[in-house]
């Protein structure tokens, strides 16, 4: 019975131990146990032949026995050595795992037992040689194993009623916690919802049940889909997979539109925030939600009103060009009027030259398609509508406005030079817009040299953007501007002319902004450069 209390100990006290050292051990003290009984006196003595005398301790004197020792003593005696082989093996094992008390159990615990088997088997072996004179009881020997057992056992008792106290003060912490992490999520002012991971709602909070138009219990429980519209399920699906992956807390519905959906069947644009919570049982996602309806109706509503400010300067400006313009139709309105006076003069003579006739009429209707292309221009800049951002070519833009402008830079005698690289990817744009801030740049670029003597330059160049994209430059060699103003210029009523208003890059900075692009000014030697830089369209290479 002790070796199987030992042996039970040690395994489950220690987490260790081979499980055929134990067996065996076991296996050999079952078999002496048996042979006990059938092979002579009992398993130490084949023959008790006389009774000896010892003394103890204070003097009591006992019977020892005296005989023949019983050779089958030899499976006890492996027995024992297989109890010491498997609680060496367990202490080892034990210690190699490194902790502080794991190591004090190995070498307490597992050393007492070690010991006390030994030195007991030893000192049983030598009382039946005859060796030592003294009782074969050598079950108190073992009390120190029990001692010892004790001794950890208790500490393992305060502990244990440590660790309790420590789990009711967790316990009382933790509830604490989830009172203010609900208390904090009942507060705040977006919709909450948390999702565990087989996508169904465990959490809401009173705002999410106003976005959505369901009660709590309508949601907790349910999987997240019932909240996401029928044409967006796929989309969901394929972030969800994605964001499984790569778990981030990304914001959703920034750069892109996206919907809730209501009870009664309506989808409420959102913008939605994701953000991943590990717990020791279960992985969840908190899901912050914005109901930006009110923003969107803002945003449509100062893009109405960026538009028609964006109109009434292009109005204002072409105000501007109008001699140009009105030079610009005149030319072509004058070619058509002497070719078809010179026209009617040959038809009046006797010998019509059928010939030359046909000459003139090619003449007026290229003169017409010149005069036809000059008024098209000029009434895009003037219709005012949405803007329509589609794939463009930047050089085109460019191209346009040098049409719409040459004759107001021959009257300033301004010398236009452009640098415009062949074959760059299509830009995503506006291209009514784009001309007018390519209009603006060119018109105060003319204006910042009036008072500079010398040619006035104006130098016009498209490029590849170092950061992607396409860049389109206009640099002038007038007096440059104060490097205090680089980046107030584009606010709106600053301005560096005397009779200006302020408007006009306030404008162009706000039109770029909305193409996605970026819009800055700096100085160059003898003047100043307008860099700006648009985005790729989607079916740019």
């Amino acid at each position: 019975m002790i070796v199987l209390s030992i042996i039970g100990f040690v395994h489950f006290y220690f987490e260790a131990g081979r499980r055929w050292l134990a067996y065996a051990a076991i296996a050999f003290r079952l078999l002496a146990l048996l042979l006990n009984f059938a092979t002579g006196v009992n398993l130490n003595f084949q023959d008790v032949t006389g009774l000896g005398r010892a003394t103890l301790w204070g003097g009591v004197v006992v019977a020892v026995p005296v005989g023949i020792p019983n050779a089958w003593q030899i499976f006890a005696q492996i027995g024992n050595l297989l109890l010491v082989v498997f609680v060496v093996d367990a202490s080892i094992t034990l210690w190699r795992r490194g902790d502080s008390v794991a190591r004090r159990r190995a070498l307490l615990v597992g050393g007492s037992i070690v010991l006390c088997v030994v030195v007991v088997a030893s000192f049983g072996a030598l009382i039946v040689a005859g060796a030592v004179h003294a009782p074969t009881i050598l079950t108190p020997g073992f009390l120190v194993v029990v001692l010892a057992m004790g001794y950890e056992l208790s500490w393992d008792v305060i502990a244990a009623a440590q660790l309790t106290a420590k789990l009711r003060t967790s316990e009382i912490s933790l509830r604490a916690s989830e009172e203010q992490f609900r208390a904090v999520v009942e507060s705040v002012p977006n919709a909450i919802l948390l999702v565990d991971g087989q996508g169904k709602v465990t959490l809401t909070n009173p705002q999410a049940q106003a976005l959505f138009g369901y009660a709590r219990e309508e949601m907790v429980g349910r999987p997240v889909e019932l909240l996401i519209p029928q044409w967006h399920l796929s989309a969901h699906e394929t972030y969800h997979q994605s964001y499984a992956a790569d778990a981030r807390p990304p914001v959703m519905g920034v750069a892109r539109e996206l919907y809730a959906l209501h009870k009664d069947g309506s989808e409420v644009p959102v913008e939605m925030v994701l953000k991943p919570m590990q717990t020791v049982d279960a992985s969840f996602v908190l899901v912050s939600l914005v109901d930006v309806t009110e923003r969107r109706q803002n945003e449509r509503t100062a893009a109405r009103q960026r538009d028609e400010i964006s109109h009434l300067s292009r109005v204002a400006m072409l105000g501007e060009l109008s001699g140009s313009i009105a030079h610009e139709i005149n030319q072509p309105l004058m070619g058509i009027l002497s070719n078809a006076q010179a026209a009617q003069r040959f038809l009046a003579r006797d010998d019509v030259n059928l010939d030359e006739v046909r000459e003139i009429l090619v003449d007026i209707v290229e003169d017409d398609k010149r005069a036809g292309e000059v008024i098209r221009r000029l009434r895009a800049l003037l219709k005012k509508g949405e803007v329509q951002n589609r794939p463009l070519d930047i050089n085109s833009v460019v191209d346009d406005v040098m049409r719409l402008a040459r004759n107001d830079l021959m009257n300033r005698d301004v010398a236009v030079s452009t640098e415009l690289t062949p074959d760059l990817p299509p830009v995503v744009g506006d291209q009514i817009q784009l001309q007018q801030v390519l209009l603006n740049l060119v018109m105060n670029a003319c204006e910042a040299m009036e008072a500079v003597s010398g040619t006035p330059q104006v130098h016009i160049r498209t490029r590849r953007a170092d950061g992607g994209g396409v860049e389109m430059s206009v640099s002038d060699r007038g007096g440059g501007i104060p490097p205090g103003d680089l980046e107030r210029i584009f606010e709106p009523f600053v301005t560096t002319k005397e009779h200006g208003i302020g408007l006009g890059l306030s404008i162009c900075h706000t039109i770029i902004i909305a193409h996605g692009g970026r819009l800055w000014a700096e100085n160059i030697g003898g003047g100043a450069m307008f860099r700006c830089t648009l985005p790729l369209s989607d079916h740019a290479e």
